[in-house]
């Protein structure tokens, strides 16, 4: 008898979508804050070591009336698995005595595919926003949410494109420089007269063009002015407001016309990268 012919190995399809885990903290009445819903593949205690004892590190005004807007966004490092979690910040439901709340839905994103630009931290919050759409009141295990994945044939624009309309080539750059000299500092965006959603944009574009355009590790972020007791836990805050801060932080204005430091030498396909993020 002939030989059998080997058929050739099918190729794998490329992954179109993927399942992000993710877990919901806030405030449930007669027990106060904790975590309210997880997601079923979720290894809890992993991942919010990250977040330590800050998960709702923004302020929330303590009347009854809840006039504060309450739209943030974080970003920590979960270097272990190579991971990325994205916390958004939002009120809470009030609690049994009528005060207001705040409530973190974070969820985790694999590095890789947000450096390969075929996962965006946008895409991901417009998943999470789904899910609270479609469960408002989540509690106990829930399923994980489902991500749609830019296709490895589509067209994806560079990390950090748009940004020119939040802030200057020259205060991005100086933060290029701050961060590629000083790996431990601090540093107190200022955005005057933005609103909640300029500055969680500027953050997404920032995080996506420093680490996944520029090859900066990965740093802990948030869109808002945090708490006294949370600040020294960010290593980036943005915020529309002068915020107290100690000697550790360097202020620095989303509007200066030039850069305040040195390019850091042996660095430039960092500086080549928020030029094209730029443009002409």
């Amino acid at each position: 008898m002939p030989d059998a012919q080997m058929e050739a190995p099918v190729p794998e399809s490329p992954v179109e979508a993927v399942q992000l885990e993710h877990w919901i903290y806030g405030v449930s009445p007669e027990k106060g804050y904790g975590n309210k819903a997880e997601s079923t593949g979720l290894n809890g205690s992993l991942y919010q070591r990250y977040l330590g004892n800050h998960l709702t590190p923004v302020r929330v005004e303590k009347t009854a009336s809840g006039s504060t807007v309450i739209d943030a966004r974080m970003i920590h490092p979960a270097p272990a698995n190579d991971e990325v979690l994205l916390s958004i910040l939002g009120r809470g439901a009030a609690d049994e005595y009528n005060r207001p709340t705040i409530a973190n839905h974070t969820v985790v994103l694999p590095g890789a595919l947000l450096r390969s630009g075929r996962l965006t931290l946008a895409q991901a919050e417009a998943a999470i926003l789904e899910f609270d759409h479609k469960v408002p009141k989540a509690s106990g295990r829930v399923e994980p949410v489902t991500v749609r994945l830019t296709p490895d044939s589509a067209p994806r624009d560079s990390p950090g494109t748009g940004i020119r309309r939040f802030i200057t080539r020259a205060a991005v750059d100086t933060l290029v420089s701050r961060f590629l000299a000083d790996s431990h500092g601090r540093t107190l965006l200022l955005c005057r007269g933005s609103t909640h959603q300029y500055r969680n944009e500027l953050l997404y574009k920032l995080v996506e063009l420093l680490h996944a355009g520029g090859e900066i590790p990965l740093f802990t972020a948030i869109s808002d002015a945090p708490t006294l007791s949370a600040m020294n836990h960010f290593r980036l805050a943005i915020s529309s407001r002068g915020v107290r801060a100690d000697a550790t932080w360097t202020l620095l204005d989303a509007s200066i016309d030039r850069p305040t430091l040195q390019p850091v030498r042996g660095r430039a396909p960092v500086y080549s990268r928020v030029a094209e993020a730029f443009g002409p």
